[in-house]
């Protein structure tokens, strides 16, 4: 998947809950502390039947905006070639859900992808969590017809862990998260077609301050395929595979991440998403995480989109609420 703000926010906020839960252990030796703690031993079963329903997003591959002709012949156009506008393909960002889109950026074309405003909070193991992440772009390049350049910022990010019982604050952290560098290759559909797939490797540079992030290289590969269904609906499958740190810092893991969504064009301008994410690996100290999804995207010109979502955790390790809005533009 994507390593977006939102699943970075995710991430971040268990961080801190496994910190807060150290320190709520130290003070209360009771079985308030040991909710989670428990939760996070129990074995990952579900890597397998993620791998197997393999999804991930559909984001905002809108289904009833047409490719251009097929007459187009692209393979000449470059970095330093633009694609002319009459040749340019749907506008396709990877939002508003957790997702990745198959189709690229066309050749020496630019497009920025941004979280507005990100609010998302747990309440998990005797300790709240609440987290705030603003303006984290994703900066595209389209380098060939087929192949893309994508890198990710997280932009500003506030935590803040409280005891609910007492409203006192366990812990805060402030500042900028880590970096992502990635490069989306099409293997078929990018243009024509009913069914489309791409590659996308991906690697995260610990670049966020201690508070914020892990101080670990981790990265994985992606691979959405795009179907579309008739009467406006597009389904969206994207197995992800990643190798993360492990929750107890001894090493590293496997992690497989799955998003089935079903996206429907209400109009031309307004399209609808709704979806199932889930996301479990073979440490024992990360528990899985699984969500219930629903976004909305409308296009305010032909290359500007506007966005909004929520993500509903399904099970106690999962963050309990998760709201954002965005905008994409492609240039």
């Amino acid at each position: 998947m994507q390593v977006s703000g939102r699943r970075r926010a995710e991430k971040r906020s268990a961080f801190h809950h496994r910190q807060a839960l150290r320190d709520c252990k130290r003070r209360y030796p009771f079985p308030r502390c040991t909710a989670v703690a428990a939760s996070a031993t129990r074995p990952i079963l579900a890597g397998a039947f993620l791998l197997l329903s393999g999804a991930s997003a559909v984001l905002a591959q809108t289904p009833v905006r047409l490719d251009p002709p097929p007459s187009f012949d692209k393979s000449g156009y470059s970095l330093f070639n633009p694609t002319p506008d009459a040749a340019l393909r749907t506008f396709s960002p990877d939002r508003p859900t957790r997702s990745n889109g198959p189709l690229t950026v066309d050749a020496g074309r630019f497009q920025y992808e941004t979280d507005l405003i990100v609010y998302t909070h747990s309440n998990v193991g005797g300790v709240s969590t609440r987290t705030f992440v603003a303006l984290d772009p994703t900066l595209k390049v389209g380098l060939t017809p087929r192949v893309d350049l994508e890198l990710q910022f997280n932009g500003y990010t506030s935590t803040r862990v409280l005891d609910p019982s007492t409203g006192s604050t366990l812990s805060r952290a402030n500042g900028a998260g880590d970096f992502v560098i990635r490069t989306k290759i099409n293997l078929f559909g990018n243009d024509q077609g009913a069914v489309a797939m791409a590659l996308i490797p991906y690697v995260k540079l610990p670049t966020a301050a201690p508070t914020l992030g892990n101080n670990q290289v981790e990265g994985g590969m992606i691979a959405p395929l795009s179907i579309k269904l008739p009467a406006g609906f597009v389904l969206t499958l994207v197995p992800e595979v990643d190798v993360l740190r492990n929750g107890n810092d001894s090493g590293k893991h496997a992690n497989f991440v799955g998003v089935l969504d079903l996206g429907y064009a209400v109009t031309d301008q307004l399209t609808v998403f709704a979806e199932v994410y889930g996301a479990a690996g073979t440490d024992a100290h990360t528990p899985p995480v699984y969500t219930a999804d629903a976004a909305v995207a409308y296009l305010l010109t032909e290359t500007i989109q506007l966005d909004a979502g929520v993500n509903v955790g399904l099970n106690r390790n999962t963050p309990n609420l998760q709201l954002y809005s965005g905008v994409s533009q492609r240039f």
